[in-house]
């Protein structure tokens, strides 16, 4: 089951590597502006230091919360420890960066289908700065 991948090996913000709790942090700041209507790109700037990866994460953002299967679960930004999907989005992003599709593909595939997984990796891939 995959919450059975995550669950003994959750760390907190502080305690896993930098990129992941930045991608975390991003995410939830991306989801609070968007609810409030307001633009997230100057925060997701300061935690992603490129424009380019800036548009990129929204559109990835923007795809997950439309292709995920529950509403995507993020903690208050407060919130040292990550919550699941949190985990689950930082490490198939991990996954696409390392260009591992077969991992990347394990860990989604009982959540979503073919075209929603060709699609996020798709897009995960490209925030990857070599990709550019």
């Amino acid at each position: 089951m995959l919450i059975d991948q995550f669950s003994p090996y959750r760390l907190t913000l502080l305690e896993m590597p930098a990129c992941d709790a930045r991608y975390i942090l991003a995410a939830r700041s991306w989801c609070l502006l968007r609810k409030a209507a307001m633009d997230p790109h100057s925060r997701l700037l300061a935690y992603l230091h490129s424009e380019r990866r800036v548009v990129r994460f929204s559109l990835f953002m923007e795809t997950v919360t439309q292709i995920w299967p529950e509403p995507f679960t993020l903690h208050r930004p407060c919130c040292a420890m990550p919550s699941v999907d949190e985990m689950v989005m930082v490490q198939a992003l991990r996954w696409a960066a390392l260009r591992n599709r077969p991992q990347f593909e394990r860990l989604l595939h009982e959540m979503l289908g073919d075209d929603a997984r060709d699609l996020l990796y798709a897009q995960a891939a490209a925030l990857d700065e070599r990709s550019i």
